[in-house]
Formats: C-alpha cells, structure tokens, sequence
C-alpha cells in the first residue's frame, strides 16, 4: 500500500493544485484519516475513510483513483472473496473469518456498522450507532455498497442486516448476480408464540411478530439462503428463504486457553454475565444467589459494561458459570466459557436436548430449578473439573471456527457456481 499512501500524500501537500481547486476542507478531514490509518498498518481501514470521503463529501473523482490502487489490491488476493455485515453478533464475524482464512482460497473481511463497548475487531468499520434510517443516509450507503462489493464476489450478512438500513441495496445485489446469504443469530427472527409452544419459559427481546416476518418477507424475497446456528431458531426462518442450513457458531479455540486442572477455591465464584437481563433470567439468578449466601460460603459476580477481553479475564477465575435460563439453547457466551474448560449452566428444552449432539455437557437449569442445581454443584464441587474437561473438548469438536469454514466454503462454492 505503499503507493496509496505516496498519492494521499501528494494530494494533501500544501502546493498541490488540484487539492486546493477541486477538494473541499471535509474531503481534506477524510485523506488525512486515510493517511493515518496507512501509517497506523491499517490499509482497510485507511480505504473506509476514503470510500466515506467519496460518498459524503461528492469528491468522487478526485478520491476514486486512490480507491481504484486498494481494489486492484483487493481483486489480486484470493477466488472466494467474503464480505460479512453490518454488525458483529458476539464475535461472530472475526470468528468466522479467522477461520475461512485458514483455507488459501478465501479472502474473508467485514464490516461493523455498530462498534459496541465490547471492542470486538472488524475489518472495516463505520459508526452508524444511533443513526436513523433516511433517505440521506441510505443514499450514502448505497453508494459505499456499489464501491465495496467491486471487490467481493460473496455477501455473508448477520442477524438482519445489509449494507443499507432500509434493504434497498438489495435489488442491485440480485441485479449484479453477486450472491448473497443471511445469517441469523437469534432476537432478530425469535418469535414468542411460535417458541411457546416447546419452551414454558420463552422469552423474547423483539415482541413484534409482524414486524419480524415483514423484515424475514424481505429478506427472503431477494436472499435465497439462510444459515442459524442451531435448531431453535429453525422454526423462526424455514417458511422465508429457499433454503436454510445448520452451522454452528464459531470460537478460535486457540484464543482460549485451558488448564487441564482448575483448582476450586474454598469459597467457589459463580460467574453470570448478563447482556440482556430479561432474556437471561437475572432476577431469578440473583434471587437464587441471595438464598443460597444463607447456607452456602461462594463468591458471585455480575459481569456487565466491559470490553470483551476484560470479561475473559473474568470468566477465567470462574468456578461456575451461569449462561441464560429462558432461551432453551445455548449461546456464545456458554461457547466461550466451555472453551475455558468451565461448567455452565444453561436452560436446554427437551426439543432442543433431541437436537444437540448426545455428548453437550451442559448443566441444565430453568428459573424453577436454578436455586437447587447450584446447591447441588456447591455440595458436590468435586465434579466441577470433569464438566470443564469435557465442556473444552465438545467446544473443539463442534465449534472451532477451523472446522466451522468446511461447510461455509461448500456454500459460498455453491452459490459462485
């Protein structure tokens, strides 16, 4: 990237006609980004500020003869080349692309549109938190899509989104034979009446049904495909894309250390890390919690507000972990603390223990039975160990984002050909 960065140079030099006719003081703002982002190693990043310069600011031919060096660059590296967006659901998008780019076909990059205190890393980000949906705005993003997808040849979107907050980009996607696949995560598509009916203790974040099967109607009229991690969510999806496959989520299992022996203090701490509190059972938790300190000697700490690497840090001291007891399967945060070789418990229905591997060592628990099965774990400490074990070696088997890439690539094969 050594020649973007001699020619933004050139372009902001103090003697340079053409900066000082035709670039406006805003376009200035966005090359000086640019250049700092080039001299931070970060060329990705470096190309959102000058796609953001060209798309607000209207300097489209001065900025797009350094854009055209980063597409050439771009263009050269590998045939399967995926773009994930616009927004990074527990880590997913990282997770996923560290693992395609284990295989020397694919190229795997995303793009953030919502950078959360959680700090997670994209390849490009831009941040749109607390934006509206408006004509101005999605006129701009249509025209950051028309220049990103140059240089992608797959489009691999997550929990709802696409590159513009009203779905017009979505025509243009069809129109330019650039495939396309959703990937669903969750609150996006769960709906209440439909979960009721295998789960007693459903709860949803979005109880506007008719408003998620308008997004899903959408959706599905111009993606074809569609991935869920599990089969929950299955029910939710099947009746608006052509066709739906299982994948579950991904973890670099090797970000996650594990020790074969974790020694159990006299005074064990449970660990819960609510993201959403009525999701979650947290009431329930706490309540349970409160009982137990009566008669039971134990640390408890709530884990909320953190980047996600201070949360690890955390989860790492655990005994016990408490993941969510009104969903009825499990989520990243269980995956996460599994690699880390610790017990969690979770609400798993019955439908869903059919649907999961016979060997999911998870501790099953519900907001009725929560109090007693940490009673029961407290009493008997001595098996907290061997859950951890076999947690790390199911999270190897089942998750790691090396494996998670085999059925991925096969899709992205499927939908190239």
């Amino acid at each position: 990237m050594k020649e973007l960065m001699e020619a933004i140079s050139e372009l902001l030099s103090s003697g340079n006609p053409m900066f000082s006719k035709e670039t406006t003081e805003n376009a200035r703002e966005y090359l000086l980004e640019a250049q700092n982002e080039l001299k931070n190693g970060d060329h990705h990043q470096a190309w959102m500020w000058l796609v953001r310069g060209q798309t607000e600011t209207g300097e489209k031919e001065l900025i797009q003869s350094l854009l055209k060096k980063y597409f050439d660059f771009i263009k050269s590296q590998k045939p399967i080349r995926v773009l994930h967006g616009s927004i990074e659901i527990a880590n997913q998008m990282a997770s996923l692309s560290k693992g395609l780019e284990t295989d020397p076909d694919i190229l795997s990059h995303s793009v953030n549109y919502y950078p959360y205190y959680l700090n997670y890393r994209s390849t490009y980000t831009w941040n749109l938190l607390n934006q509206r949906s408006t004509a101005a705005l999605n006129r701009k993003l249509r025209a950051f899509s028309d220049e990103i997808c140059s240089n992608y040849n797959v489009l691999h979107f997550h929990f709802g989104t696409t590159l513009t907050f009203d779905y017009s980009d979505l025509p243009a996607y069809k129109s330019k034979a650039i495939p396309a696949l959703m990937h669903h995560w969750g609150s996006d598509v769960r709906q209440l009446s439909l979960a009721l009916k295998t789960n007693p203790y459903a709860r949803v974040k979005d109880t506007n049904e008719d408003g998620i099967k308008r997004k899903l109607e959408v959706l599905g009229t111009f993606i074809s495909r569609c991935i869920v991690p599990d089969w929950e969510l299955y029910p939710y999806v099947k009746d608006y894309y052509s066709k739906v496959e299982i994948v579950p989520s991904a973890i670099d299992v090797s970000a996650y250390p594990y020790h074969t022996k974790h020694e159990i203090c006299k005074r064990p701490l449970i660990v819960h890390a609510p993201t959403s509190p009525y999701i979650k059972g947290t009431p329930s938790i706490l309540k349970a919690i409160e009982d137990l300190k009566l008669t039971h000697a134990f640390d408890f700490k709530l884990v909320q507000g953190l980047s996600h690497e201070q949360a690890v840090e955390t989860y790492k001291q655990a005994d016990i972990i408490i993941d969510q007891l009104h969903v009825g399967s499990y989520g990243l945060f269980a995956v996460e603390c599994m690699a880390l070789g610790k017990p969690v418990i979770c609400w798993i229905t019955d439908e869903m223990k059919s649907r999961y591997p016979k060997e999911l060592p998870l501790i099953t628990a519900n907001p009725d039975t929560i109090k007693e099965t940490l009673k029961q774990l407290l009493n008997n400490r001595d098996s907290l160990n061997e859950t951890g074990k076999l947690g790390r070696a199911y999270i190897e088997k089942v998750h790691d984002c090396r494996k998670i890439k085999v059925p991925l690539k096969t899709m992205y094969s499927e939908l190239l050909n």
